[in-house]
Formats: C-alpha cells, structure tokens, sequence
C-alpha cells in the first residue's frame, strides 16, 4: 500500500537520501581524521598541521550537522504529504463503505483507523526516512572502515551482528500478534469512550456515573494488560542485543590492545576502530528503535489497507442503470413485492413484506420495538439490499436505479439522525444552495419559524455538535426543515416528531397534508395523531405485517393497533 503514496515521490525521496548519506558519510570521515592527527602528526609535532585538521574536522562536522537538518525537514515533508493521503482516500472510502460493512468493522475501528492508526504510520513513515536510512548508512559505513583499518579486528563483527539480527527477528514474529489484538482492544475502548460520551446525561440522571466508569475501566485495563504484553516482550531486544554489542565491545579492546602491544596496530588505529564499532553500536540501537515502530506500523497499515482496498458491496453497484420513468398514476410509486431481509444469516428482521403506495398517497408505519419499521426505511433507500423478494420505484427494480437519482427522490428524517456543528442555516442546506425562499417556506412547515425568531442571529445561529444547544422538539424541527427544503417527491419521516408536543405535532401534520400532498408519505411513529390520517397503516410484528389498511379497520382488526389508540384516547380527543 505504502508504495501508492511514496512512489510519487521517488525524486525527493532520493534526493533525501543523497542528503542524509552526504551527512552520514561526513559523520564517518571524522574517527578517519582523528586517527591520522593521532598517528601521523602529533608524533611529529606538526601544531599548524594539528590546527588545519582539527579545522577539518569542525568543517566536517558542521556540514553533517547541516546537511542532517536538511534532509530530515525533507523526510518529514515526504511523510506529512503521504499521510495526508493517506488519510484523504481512507476517509473517502471510509463514506462510501455500504451499511453492512460498517457493521462489520464498526464505527469505532474506522474511527481508530483514521486517528491512531494514521499517526502510528506517519511515525513510522518519518522515522524510516529520518533514522532508518541513517542507521543503515551508519552501519554500512561503519564496517567498511572497520574492514579497511583493520580485517583481523572486523571478524569480532560477524560474532555479534548475527546474533543480533536473529534476537530482532524472533522477537518480531512474537509481537506482531499482540500489536494486533492490543489495536483491537484499542478499538473497544473508542467504542465504550462513544457510548459514554453520548450518554453522559442519561448516566447521571439514572446515577449511573459508576457503572459507566467501571466499563471504562475494564476496557482500558485489558487494553493495558494487551500493551504490557506487547511492551515487555520488545523490551527483551534492547537487553539482549546490549549485551551481545558489549561483549563485542570487550573483545574489540582485548584483542586490539594485544595487536597494539605487538605493533601491528597503531594507537590511532584501534580508537578510530572503537569510534567506527560505536557508531555501528548505535546504528544498531536505531535499527532497533526502527523495529520497534515497523512491527507496530505494520500492524497499522494492514488495518488501513483492510478499509481502502475493501471490495465495494453488491449493494453499492448499479449494473445496468435505467433512468426512472415519470410518475405513471397507473403504477405504484413504491411497492415492496414479498420482502425478506436479515442482518444476520437466517435471523430475518423482516419476512415477506408486501405493499403498495400510490403517488400522493400515505402510508403509516407502527410496531413494536424490533418490529421492522426503520428497515423497510434502510431497504428503500438501499442502504442494504433485500435476501429475497424485489423493491420497485415506479415499476424499476431499485437495484437498477443510480443512486445519485434515487437519493434525490427523498427527504428523510431519520430516528437517530444527525445535527452538525455549524450554523442552523448550513444544516438545513446541506450544500444543496437553497434560496431564502426555500429556507423559510422550510422552517415555516416545520414550525420551526418560532424558536428561529427567537434566537438574535435566526438562521445563523450556530450549533454544537449533534444539536446539544437545542431541545429534543428543536432539534427535530431543524432535521424535518432539512427534509421539506428541497420539496422532495417521497417523504420518509421515521420517527420525527416524537419529542415535540401534541399541539406543535397537530400543526406539523396539517402542514404536510396542506403543503406536500403531492409527495408520496411513509411516516414511522409511534403516536396514533402521527398516522391517522393516512391512508394506508401497516402494523409489524417481529418482522411481518399483522395487518394493514386505514385507521378505521385497523380498529376493528388489528388488537394491538387498538390497544394503543385506547392508551392514546386523550391525544385523539
């Protein structure tokens, strides 16, 4: 995956690492220079040859110090441009993932996916470029002048480098599990985090501030156990491999001062010897650091790549589009032909739904809890498509409908539906760049005018997120504005005016008779008043239709239908 977004950017990649080896091999010509003062011309008392070389090597050295700030602004330049990337089609796939898929995975995971896993490879992205490379050339630089001053010295290498690599790689395949499921702890958490967060005033209303604390802590400790797991076994790297550096290191000072003793090495020699064993010491060290980040990166990338090359769903493809033919009073306007339809393999939330709605006609929906009614709503507007049966708009299976066109046959309110942060205005516009007209003729059927006007700056009020700083009844006036701005042709209101009084509902429900009685109604509700008036009710049951047809027969033929009117006999009156 990562080769989609560095690729592109091979030339400052390359340009970066000419950079950082220029630096890196500045760095290494140092011990060389140190060496040289020390054999060659301090035992001649050369003092102006002392101060030309040690000029040298300050000259060195500020150009590797240079040179380094240079290539490490440009290595974090490549990875904050590759992660915003990244991040850019991540989120993109992330919006078109179809319902089911985010089932699957989770709004938690993406969540996580999009913030911590992002940064864990940008880490890793900057690192690679910044260390990585100069660890490498520190390392390769390191024993090719290890080799050039002394060969015999240079077998303690091989001794020590790979052990080294043999600790990095078992240790690797035994944390990769870990990082993944310590990700999958993470996620957990996030969606407990969610939870509580939205339901912070219902918690302390019912002084449930315990409860929601202990289920934060029983995520958080797993995720820490998982992490300690994880943690401990990497820190076994950095004990085992110092010991094998150190252990070479003592042999470097053992043999070399016999080599020395003999004078088949010079004094010069084996301390630019020592310096070029401590710099592959600490390109070791690094290396080590890298692999540390890698395995958890990588786990992070796989996570990523999961979301960006998941295969689009079947309910997202429109094979052989036809374009949907003007309304015909002849043919129905929606007509669900024996639909069945589960989330889950064989536990069905709806069992061979039938029905028609003509155009300008109403259709109520009631039912229990778990009924069924909100996903004939997430079937019509193909959020997932049905296990048996077929959906037609106008006589066209909705499978071969665009969805850009089906979508715009509808202005929804939805039972769980979302206020952004921002101006009123905004929300109800929602990019659609109504005119002020529309706007108000929106609020005004919404009976939303009344706490608009209240506010100093009307329209431009702004809004917390999620609609914090309205009241329920508020908060669901602003949605049904979004929903009649652009005058759909089919209304879907799911739910929509339970938080508002019965006088305010009353009106809401003339306004829609009055005004949108062109418009094919599937109204969602709980209230009698909310679809009395329709012309057709539909009464679920555990997925099926118990019965169905206009207020005064569902009075005569369907019990529950009339228990509820009894228990609402006052909001009727």
């Amino acid at each position: 995956m990562l080769n989609k977004y560095v690729y592109p950017k091979k030339k400052n990649i390359i340009l970066t690492l000419i950079i950082k080896m220029l630096s890196t091999l500045f760095g290494v010509l140092i011990p060389t220079i140190l060496a040289y003062i020390i054999d060659d011309i301090v035992p001649k008392g050369d003092r102006n040859g002392v101060i030309i070389f040690g000029s040298l090597m300050i000259i060195v050295a500020l150009l590797e110090w240079f040179l380094g700030i240079k290539s490490n602004r440009m290595a974090a330049k490549i990875s904050s441009d590759s992660i915003q990337e990244i991040r850019k089609d991540l989120f993109d796939r992330s919006i078109r993932l179809s319902a089911r898929q985010i089932d699957k995975l989770g709004v938690s995971s993406i969540e996580s996916r999009l913030t911590s896993d992002t940064y864990t490879v940008h880490n890793f992205l900057g690192t690679a470029l910044r260390m990585g490379s100069r660890s490498i050339m520190l390392f390769l630089g390191g024993v090719i002048f290890c080799v050039i001053l002394s060969p015999r010295l240079s077998l303690i290498l091989l001794f020590i480098i790979l052990p080294i690599f043999t600790i990095i790689r078992v240790i690797f395949n035994k944390t990769q599990p870990l990082w993944r499921k310590l990700q999958k702890r993470y996620d957990a958490m996030v969606q407990v985090i969610r939870e509580s967060i939205r339901g912070i005033k219902v918690s302390k209303a019912l002084n449930r501030i315990d409860d929601e604390k202990e289920k934060f802590f029983n995520s958080s400790d797993a995720a820490r156990q998982t992490s300690i797991k994880a943690t401990d076994t990497m820190a076994m790297t950095s004990p085992l491999v110092n010991t094998v550096l150190y252990c070479g290191l003592a042999l470097v000072i053992l043999y070399g001062g016999k080599l020395v003793e003999v004078n088949q090495l010079k004094v010069g020699t084996i301390i630019a010897f020592m310096s070029y064993f401590m710099q592959i010491t600490h390109s070791l060290f690094m290396l080590n650091w890298m692999f540390n980040i890698y395995s958890r990166a990588m786990t992070s990338i796989k996570r990523i790549e999961e979301i960006i090359f998941m295969p689009i769903d079947d309910s997202q493809i429109v094979e052989n589009p036809i374009e949907l033919p003007e309304c015909n009073n002849g043919v129905p306007e929606i007509e669900f032909k024996n639909v069945s339809f589960a989330y889950e393999d064989n536990n069905y939330a709806l069992q061979n739904i039938s029905f028609k709605i003509y155009r300008g006609q109403s259709l109520g929906i009631m039912g229990a809890t778990g009924s069924g009614k909100s996903t004939i709503i997430r079937l019509l507007l193909r959020q997932y498509d049905v296990n048996s049966g077929e959906i037609l708009v106008r006589g066209v299976n909705i499978k071969n409908i665009k969805h850009s066109q089906l979508n715009n046959l509808f202005g929804s309110v939805f039972q769980k539906d979302f206020l952004f942060k921002g101006s009123i205005k905004a929300n109800i516009d929602f990019g659609r760049n109504l005119n002020n007209m529309q706007l108000e003729e929106a609020i005004l059927n919404a009976q939303a005018r009344e706490f608009i006007d209240a506010k100093d700056d009307r329209l431009d009020h702004a809004l917390a997120s999620k609609g914090v700083n309205l009241s329920g009844g508020q908060q669901q006036r602003v949605l049904l504005s979004r929903a009649f701005a652009s005058n759909p042709e089919i209304l879907i209101l799911d739910d929509s005016s339970s938080a508002l009084d019965f006088k305010t509902d009353s009106k809401l429900r003339q306004a829609i008779d009055e005004n949108f009685s062109k418009s094919t109604s599937i109204i969602v509700a709980q209230r009698i008043s909310s679809v009395i008036s329709c012309d057709e009710i539909m009464f679920l049951e555990n997925g099926k239709i118990l019965a169905k047809g206009n207020h005064e027969y569902m009075l005569e033929n369907c019990v529950p239908y009339k228990e509820i009117a009894d228990m609402q006999i006052g909001e009727l009156e």
